[in-house]
């Protein structure tokens, strides 16, 4: 090819880059959009699981409340305490939307637990806890709950990096603390119990936010 016909060429050959454009930028995956969840705990019973996290994604509980008792119960406390659902966590739009849950379980729930704590003022103080208590040697560690996101042992609260009490979030949620998932996790929430007390009554709830900060998977699961 002589020098003319290869400047021809390379003209050309721009002329067409030029014509079609830029080449595409690979399109960014969007992320999950966050989730607010609703759960439940009975104070029998020693967990609620409440959801999935995946590395990066990172949860704040937004409210708590509840009273357990961890005596020997009384008959009408044994007799409320069966009325109690097991335990449950569910998707809502926020906590400002769900403050007045009409659903059939979260009726009940609150009915039940007011009639709890009503009861409740007739036991021994000594052994009533708040969902946010804090355990001191005093106390001999039991009352309150807790989060785990995968220690060696849920079922008891060793201070272990994935267990973190709940008083400790409520008192830094209002900091804008989110507290991270390591690694693929299933996030639960545990009555604090060293003793494993078999008959406790009661019942812990509250609110959880929960930001995704994993790409959104594409496409549709199938049936089988």
């Amino acid at each position: 090819m002589d020098c003319a016909r290869r400047v021809a060429f390379a003209a050309g050959a721009v002329a067409v880059a030029c014509l079609a454009g830029p080449a595409p930028i690979a399109q960014q995956p969007s992320r999950p959009a966050p989730e607010t969840y609703h759960w439940v705990l009975p104070a029998d019973q020693p967990s609620v699981e409440v959801a999935t996290l995946h590395p990066n994604d990172c949860y704040v509980i937004q409210a708590a409340e509840g009273l357990a008792y961890f005596g020997e119960p009384t008959p009408a406390l044994r007799e409320l305490q069966e009325q109690l659902l097991i335990p449950v966590a569910h998707l809502v739009e926020t906590r400002e939307d769900h403050a007045e849950c009409t659903l059939g379980a979260c009726v009940q729930t609150a009915r039940i637990a007011a009639a709890l704590e009503r009861e409740m003022t007739s036991v021994n103080r000594r052994y009533l806890r708040r969902v946010d208590h804090r355990p001191t040697p005093i106390d001999q560690w039991f009352g309150g709950a807790y989060t785990d996101v995968g220690s060696d042992d849920r079922g008891r609260f060793r201070r272990a990096p994935e267990q973190r009490m709940l008083f400790q979030h409520l008192s830094t949620a209002r900091r804008g603390n989110c507290y991270e998932a390591k690694a693929p996790r299933t996030l639960t929430i545990h009555v604090r119990d060293q003793a494993q007390r078999p008959h406790r009554t009661g019942v812990y709830h509250g609110f959880l936010y929960i930001e995704h900060h994993h790409p959104e998977i594409a496409g549709r699961a199938t049936a089988d």
